[in-house]
């Protein structure tokens, strides 16, 4: 179909322009273009780079192309036509992948150019990308036997499948239910502005009232204001069972057996593949080399904060027994008084603090900050077409005015998307003909709450302006990369538990007073946020710090021992090890039986992260080495900014991370800076380094 839009784009996907039934062929036309280039790639008699590599480069290119907007659209614009067709073409993607990954004429030809006379030759980071596909191959099983590389095959399609379930699931089960209040009295508590886009929403589905959703923003509201606990523990209750055999639509959108099938497949997947573990499997591309070391990491640091959260639990119970006559908590309360108690000793109201948010404000200060700090410059490409009006496109140059690529910013909550923030990737940077013909293109997406009358810009919360941060921390991360080869440029080689570690770094920026000053002004009277807001809102960087980083560790352990720990034929054995781990580690155990956790976890069963969780944490501990140089040499220091920039955010997985960090910071990475950092003080008896 020569006027496909997925197949006739330069730069920019025209996403008005796509339609259902462009998918189908363009996935089917560019898959066969990349089977007929593997065997002219594999017929070649002489086996170099430009021969080998370079033209299945290409092509590869050319199938991210077309799949990422398909992609991205399933996440941003779902419909049931969308999720269908998305569907109907993963098997052929799947399919595509296990053959390639398993051709042993291709790995032939991979070997022989490692094992040749050109193999000198080749580049540094040329090597590095040989190496890392001859160790893909491995992962992928090339040297299995036929019938087990079937097995294989079949595994890893049935996975790609129930993964995608699993997410749907969430999906439908996160906007199957609503909650209509008609009656202002039971909304005490909570600010006018989320009030107002309830009121919207109950007026967009022609009802008169407030409309209340297990969208996060929405759900959050009221767990966190609502003075009525009836209807916190019933958003509660609502909220943590989506997707399971309990609550208010209990066996529909079910992920039990969902989940069971997963874990059993990836047990299987494991095995065949010659690993004890699924957590064995997945540790092999990573920093931290072996189970024990993880389990160790996350538990150690477990005894280090445990005894803190639990004295900031007494802190909220004491609290709210004394100023609010509660006599015991319930999980439903616990965001409620503890929002209650920051307000009561620091004076920060999230409502009155998001006046000095604006979006447009934040933008053009994190702008600043990054332009201070690495010399780059952003600024917005309104040409650029985007599947939504509320989309916006800005490009990247750097000191000398040269384009590096750009990023689409979709920041507000719609129906129709997938809940959280994320980053993902167009495009890479790729050479061509020794040139750089493509520039990285990245996708920036979050959920924020914003109401009618901040069409223009909407009003962050402080948390939306560190998740706004974080993201960013990620697209500069893809674009800011000075390597052309896809395969290890930006995020891509970067061993998976410190692709967060640029992500991790930008939230720090959220809690320094000169950047607060640059990133924040009164939407109306333009005013800058007083110095004694910025201080008080500083104070509470290490508030309730503790609690924040155990729920961190207990969703790592979980992952952890999900993917090691699995008994064949075993039902539920997620909500079980759920829980084992909440009596573990929690000092309180404020846990319902009939929570769910598990069923909406999409980390764990429908992400990258599955056996990964545990790397918001270790990131965390490298991002507060790097922090402390920083710090040392002043937070917006461009020589310290450019130093980070040149050694390591922009060499993507060309180098030895570890010791470029122990470089960078001129000391071995440990975990006291990362309680430093939260407030807690590091026992020497179980002081970490890697």
């Amino acid at each position: 179909m020569d006027n496909n839009p997925l197949l006739n784009y330069s730069i920019f996907p025209p996403f008005s322009s796509i339609k259902i039934n462009h998918v189908k062929e363009a996935v089917q036309k560019v898959l066969t273009n990349c089977y007929n280039t593997v065997d002219q790639i594999v017929s070649e008699k002489r086996v170099t780079w430009d021969t080998l590599y370079y033209p299945l480069m290409i092509a590869e290119n050319e199938l991210q192309r077309i799949w990422s907007p398909i992609t991205h659209l399933n996440s941003v614009q779902h419909n049931l036509e969308l999720r269908k067709i998305y569907e109907e073409s993963l098997p052929f993607i799947s399919e595509y992948r296990n053959w390639i990954n398993q051709h042993d004429g291709l790995y032939k030809s991979y070997q022989s150019l490692q094992h040749g006379d050109l193999y000198q030759k080749l580049s540094v980071i040329q090597k590095k990308v040989l190496n890392n596909i001859l160790h893909n191959f491995k992962l992928s099983g090339i040297y299995l036997s036929p019938q087990k590389k079937k097995i294989y095959a079949y595994i890893t399609s049935r996975l790609a499948r129930l993964s995608s379930n699993y997410a749907n699931n969430v999906f439908d089960a996160t906007l199957g239910w609503n909650k209509l209040i008609t009656e202002k009295k039971l909304l005490s508590g909570i600010p006018d502005h989320i009030l107002e886009i309830a009121r919207l929403a109950a007026q967009v589905r022609g009802e008169k009232g407030w409309l209340f959703t297990l969208q996060y923003p929405s759900y959050s509201s009221v767990l966190l204001y609502c003075d009525t606990q009836e209807l916190r523990e019933e958003l509660y209750w609502a909220f943590n069972t989506r997707a399971s055999d309990q609550g208010p639509n209990s066996g529909k959108w079910d992920n039990t057996l969902v989940m069971d099938e997963i874990l059993a497949l990836r047990y299987e997947l494991a095995k065949i593949l010659g690993f004890s573990t699924y957590l064995e499997k997945s540790l092999s591309k990573r920093m931290v080399q072996t189970p024990k070391q993880v389990f160790n990491f996350l538990m150690n640091l477990s005894i280090q904060i445990r005894s803190c959260e639990y004295k900031e639990f007494l802190e909220i119970q004491n609290f709210a027994k004394k100023k609010y006559s509660c006599i015991s908590l319930n999980p439903w309360d616990i965001a409620y008084y503890r929002e209650k108690q920051k307000q009561y000793f620091f004076s920060i109201k999230n409502e009155e603090l998001c006046c000095y948010f604006p979006e447009k404000t934040v933008l053009h200060g994190m702008f600043s900050v990054v332009n201070r700090i690495y010399g780059i410059t952003i600024k917005e490409h309104s040409n650029v077409e985007t599947w939504h009006s509320d989309v916006r496109f800005f490009d990247i140059f750097d000191e000398k005015d040269k384009w590096m690529g750009g990023f689409y910013l979709d920041i507000y909550l719609r129906d129709d998307k997938r809940e959280g923030a994320w980053m993902d990737e167009l495009v890479g940077k790729m050479y061509r003909n020794n040139t750089i013909s493509q520039k990285p293109i990245a996708y920036l997406t979050c959920n924020f709450n914003r109401s009618e009358n901040q069409k223009s810009s909407c009003l962050l919360t402080h948390h939306d302006v560190m998740t706004l941060f974080h993201e960013f921390g990620h697209v500069l991360h893809h674009i800011m990369t000075r390597i052309d080869i896809p395969e290890i440029s930006g995020v891509n080689g970067v061993p998976w538990d410190a692709v967060e570690l640029p992500s991790q770094l930008m939230e720090k920026f959220c809690w320094d007073h000169d950047v607060l000053q640059l990133i924040s002004m009164h939407y109306r009277t333009k005013e800058p946020l007083p110095d004694y807001i910025i201080n008080n809102l500083l104070k509470t960087k290490t508030y309730q710090s503790s609690s924040y980083l155990l729920r961190q560790v207990i969703y790592g352990l979980f992952d952890l021992r999900i993917h090691h720990e699995y008994i064949p034929g075993k039902k539920n054995s997620a909500l079980k090890i759920f829980n084992e781990v909440i009596k573990q580690v929690s000092t309180h155990h404020l846990s319902m039986d009939w929570d769910r956790f598990p069923n909406s976890f999409l980390h764990a069963f429908s992400d990258d992260y599955s056996a990964g969780y545990y790397s918001y944490l270790w990131a965390d501990m490298l991002a507060s080495n790097v922090w402390c140089r920083f710090q040392e040499l002043g937070i917006l220091n461009s020589k310290i900014g450019k130093s980070f920039l040149n050694d390591i955010l922009a060499l993507g997985g060309t180098i030895d991370l570890e010791k470029c960090l122990v470089k960078f910071c001129t000391q071995t990475m440990t975990v006291e800076p990362m309680l430093r950092y939260y407030g807690i003080a590091a026992s020497s008896d179980h002081s970490m380094s890697i």
